[in-house]
């Protein structure tokens, strides 16, 4: 005999109103929007209507660069890193956070975004803000200098089995003095 108490389809009831399954519908129908316009070929209609759905695009995190995979990807990976040195003399390496279980995807694209634009030379007024918010990071600590660092290093060519080393350019030492000293 089967079991007539609960099933596995029921959708819910906000599914289940017509308010509901109205308010779906537009939000599939913006989403493919977003999705195909933003993914349209340079030309005339991309510039048209890419504008006022861009802010939108990046902060739900749908926004996609398929210059990773033609004609002329990338050749070299970038990093921003610091050399956060304490008041007892240690030093310790900042990366800025990975993914994780809940929202690894995009937080993790956030931070490599955030990191692009950093590191740009046109960007310089980005750094002091960076290194304080990374003094902040180790509240608790007396820091007493931390140096960004722009990390480069050549992209081998895909089965070459070829490493290259990463390279430290320095972009911004910032010391601060120690409270109590």
């Amino acid at each position: 005999m089967e079991d007539q108490g609960t099933t596995t389809d029921d959708p819910g009831w906000f599914v289940d109103t017509r308010l509901g399954r109205v308010l779906l519908s537009v939000l599939f129908v913006a989403f493919m929007y977003f999705v195909v316009v933003w993914n349209f070929p340079d030309g005339d209609a991309r510039d048209l209507l890419r504008p006022p759905i861009q802010e939108t695009v990046w902060v739900v995190g749908i926004g996609q660069d398929w210059g990773v995979f033609a004609p002329n990807p990338v050749s070299t990976s970038y990093r921003v890193e610091a050399d956060v040195t304490f008041a007892d003399g240690t030093v310790e390496r900042y990366e800025f956070p990975h993914g994780d279980p809940f929202v690894g995807a995009y937080r993790e694209f956030r931070w490599r975004k955030f990191e692009s634009r950093v590191r740009r030379d046109e960007n310089r007024r980005l750094l002091r803000p960076t290194a304080l918010w990374i003094r902040e990071q180790y509240s608790g600590r007396d820091v007493t200098n931390i140096v960004l660092y722009r990390r480069t290093r050549k992209v081998p060519e895909p089965g070459s089995g070829t490493v290259s080393a990463w390279q430290d350019e320095e972009m911004l030492s910032v010391p601060f003095a120690v409270v109590g000293s």
